[in-house]
């Protein structure tokens, strides 16, 4: 993101129209063509949408360096600690009930960012460990909680044992390849063990009403576009069985939620800079607008 608030996209980004970056759906295996919604793709037999751009190694790693959780996708992560643990012990209580034996499982969060939800899943689950890219994030999650992280690529790391739950939350839409990731979430499960994620669902009534300005479509960051029955064919595809899927709401900050219209949006930056200084932009506050889908899904 620019000063200005701009934000701004990597060098190797394909050009939306005529180049299709991916010929084959990862979902179905169906042809991807050029949607309705500027620079997407769509598979015309299952509906899968994704963003027609490829990136290099050394360009994910930038776009999620220390300013991706700090002024470019969120405000500030970790001053938002609080509304993200409230989230984080929302989803753990929802995962018990699909897991009773919780408690006797080792948890795997791919994506892990600074440690929040693993703290969290200590008082729910056996042990806990994770991996993410960002090296801002490890080093930070590693000082503050000590917990058992590794900084580098899933698909490249050995975990060397399984799991009872693997957990990508807010996730799977930044992956170039998800369907590798679950397909290696499946190897490093035990059998009978969960996947659990949270994602945005494009099929849902805000996000077809909004369309192009739908505020999860934002390539770079944002990749792929799931719909219900796209990750259901997904999950099935790779060996998994979906036992749960809501739309729960998602606790943020008010002044998260200012920078979002102000800044993020419409660029009133200045406004944003007179308006956040009020102490009641400091209190937490539920937003659903159902667009955000919560899947459980079950190891074949």
């Amino acid at each position: 993101m620019t000063k200005d608030g701009t934000r701004t996209a990597p060098t190797s980004a394909v050009a939306a129209n005529p180049a299709i970056a991916i010929a084959n759906c990862l979902v179905c295996g169906g042809r991807m063509r050029p949607s309705n919604l500027q620079g997407l793709v769509k598979c015309d037999t299952c509906g899968f949408v994704s963003a027609n751009m490829t990136l290099t190694d050394a360009e994910v790693a930038e776009l999620y360096d220390r300013g991706y959780f700090h002024g470019d996708e969120y405000l500030d992560y970790v001053a938002e600690e609080e509304s993200l643990r409230l989230n984080f012990r929302g989803r753990l209580r929802t995962l018990q009930q699909v897991a009773p034996d919780l408690r006797e499982r080792d948890i795997f969060e791919i994506g892990c960012a600074y440690g929040f939800f693993l703290d969290e899943a200590r008082h729910f689950a056996k042990s806990v460990a994770g991996i993410d890219i960002s090296q801002d994030a490890i080093a930070y999650a590693r000082n503050r909680f000590e917990l058992d992280l590794q900084q580098g690529d899933y698909l490249n790391c050995e975990l060397g044992r399984k799991y009872g739950v693997i957990a990508m939350w807010d996730t799977v839409e930044h992956l170039q390849r998800p369907d590798l990731f679950i397909a290696k979430a499946k190897d490093d499960l035990q059998p009978g063990g969960v996947l659990a994620l949270t994602t945005g669902d494009i099929g849902s009534m805000n996000a077809r009403l909004r369309g192009q300005k739908w505020r999860m479509i934002h390539p770079p960051t944002h990749l792929h576009y799931f719909s219900a029955s796209t990750m259901k064919a997904l999950l099935d595809r790779h060996g998994f069985d979906v036992v749960h899927l809501s739309h729960p709401g998602i606790s943020r900050k008010l002044r998260s939620i200012l920078y979002y219209v102000l800044v993020w949006r419409t660029r009133k930056t200045c406004l944003y800079n007179a308006l956040s200084r009020w102490r009641v932009f400091d209190l937490p506050i539920n937003v659903n607008m159902f667009d955000i889908m919560y899947v459980i899904a079950r190891r074949r």
